[in-house]
């Protein structure tokens, strides 16, 4: 006889992110562009302008949810440049991932 499964909850969210990109963009970069992503979901602010030490340019919600197989997420997109040339990144952000990244501003005092 077959031990019994375990319980799952009805509900399990799984953080993804997937970044269709033309660059050699580290891990570093690619982490703060989902920060940025996350910004910009949460303070509902459809474009934001970003200049960093070695990349810049501009990153867009483009106001749509997108399925990837099995996973839903927001879609962004990002045209960039910097020391590994210049390029639009095109990237899915799930649900539990953004707010996984999101770190609200201080509350001021």
């Amino acid at each position: 006889m077959n031990a019994p499964l375990p319980k799952v909850p009805q509900l399990v969210r799984w953080g993804m992110v997937f970044l269709a990109c033309p660059l050699d963009l580290d891990d570093a970069q690619k982490l703060e562009l989902v920060k940025l992503a996350a910004r910009a979901w949460f303070e509902e602010q459809p474009v934001l302008l970003f200049e960093w030490e070695d990349l810049g340019g501009e990153l867009r919600s483009m106001s749509e949810v997108t399925t990837l197989g099995p996973f839903i997420g927001q879609l962004f997109e990002a045209r960039v440049e910097g020391r590994a040339g210049k390029g639009r990144l095109r990237f899915l952000v799930t649900e539990a991932q953004l707010q996984a990244a999101w770190t609200p501003p201080a509350a001021e005092a």
